[in-house]
């Protein structure tokens, strides 16, 4: 594009960007510290130039490279697979995310580390689902969950093993009241899976693995076959019993199950603590030894609309919440982030913004991560 056109269409990319990040004008304007939004509805007609410190703004505040309003084309932007209790804006939460997989992405490649999630992509294929999806999904999550090695206890080891193993990149935000999450592949960021920080710590283990299963058939199904997030359609319905079959494998569960209960005989606070042990709902637990013939659904459906029995639930479990607190921002992409700083390939600058601190924080973090600089001191050929 050449230069004269690039001014021109600058306004329009402003426009775009604000628009997508979720932002009214006045809400923009506020946030960018314009007296009156008049002054940045001129400079998206056009008919006001911006000047460079208002650009900066505008990029920090729309989750935007500066780069972006300068680009020949505007690239499509990546569309995740939200889940969701029902209609809601998430635009500045998509926006957050894909952000965070852009600067993981750039993180990525700066220190020429390829990407692994093709490893697990599903064999299976529509005719496979349309045959028997749901006996497909559960035998899915068995297939996953032995070549993922997730052992006994699934929903310990499977956000380290997505994270380090087949490097997905997974991010915890404070999601609004019945948001769970969403997932995206994309060819230039790779997997991205978000998750609701707020959720129940054995929520969150069942929304990883619910969004693991899109990431698994991402080309089996259409976005319009699995909907917005807000209904159960079909793929949504594979989704759970893939979870269920994936964190509380058929042999395992059974077996605990043997040793907790007494006399053959299972109560309800064998299942309050079969569901602390694998780390999972009490719902979980037993719409999955409905599946297993070990309980009836009325028997199911009755527990589950019994209050005491909630109430049992939320006492047994209050302790825990404590156990699995999680950061924003995984392990792993504070390690790269490190690193890159450590190797002269980010500035500090950079470095501060990928983990949202200021820069005078730099070098405490840099200290509480262990990533000094006599840790970077060669010691022999690799």
């Amino acid at each position: 594009m050449k230069p004269k056109k690039m001014v021109e269409a600058l306004h329009q990319r402003i426009v775009s960007a604000r628009e997508s990040a979720g932002f009214s004008i006045t809400e923009a304007a506020q946030k960018l510290g314009f007296k009156h939004y008049q002054s940045l509805s001129t400079i998206e007609k056009g008919t006001r130039k911006v000047n460079a410190n208002e650009l900066i703004e505008m990029s920090r505040l729309y989750g935007r490279g500066l780069d972006c309003f300068f680009e020949p084309e505007v690239l499509r932007e990546p569309s995740p697979l939200w889940r969701k209790i029902e209609k809601s804006n998430i635009q500045k939460e998509q926006r957050q995310f894909l952000l965070f997989l852009e600067k993981y992405s750039n993180l990525e490649n700066l220190l020429g580390l390829k990407r692994r999630w093709t490893e697990i992509r599903s064999s299976y294929d529509r005719d496979d689902f349309r045959n028997d999806g749901f006996v497909v999904a559960d035998k899915l999550g068995a297939d996953i969950h032995k070549k993922l090695d997730l052992g006994s206890r699934s929903a310990c080891n499977l956000l380290n093993v997505l994270e380090n193993n087949l490097r997905f990149k997974i991010l915890h935000l404070p999601l609004k009241d019945g948001v769970s999450g969403a997932s995206v592949v994309e060819d230039t960021l790779g997997v991205g899976i978000l998750v609701n920080m707020k959720d129940a710590p054995w929520r969150r283990h069942y929304d990883l693995a619910h969004e693991l299963f899109h990431i698994v058939t991402w080309n089996i199904f259409s976005p319009e076959e699995i909907g917005d997030g807000t209904k159960k359609t079909k793929p949504e319905q594979y989704a759970d019993i893939f979870a269920s079959s994936l964190l509380l494998p058929a042999g395992h569960l059974i077996e605990a199950l043997k040793e907790i209960s007494t006399n053959n005989e299972i109560k309800k606070v064998d299942i309050i603590e079969l569901a602390k042990d694998f780390g999972v709902s009490t719902d979980a637990i037993l719409w999955r030894l409905v599946n297993l013939k070990k309980l009836t659904r009325t028997q199911v459906q009755k527990i589950i609309a019994d209050p005491e029995f909630h109430d049992l639930d939320c006492t047994l479990r209050r302790g825990l919440y404590g156990e699995y607190k999680t950061s924003k921002f995984p392990a792993r992409y504070i390690s790269l982030a490190c690193r890159c700083l450590m190797e002269g390939k980010i500035s500090r600058g950079t470095f501060a913004e990928c983990l949202e601190i200021d820069r005078g924080e730099v070098d405490d973090y840099l200290a509480e991560m262990g990533f000094a600089e006599q840790n970077y001191e060669k010691i022999a050929v690799a």
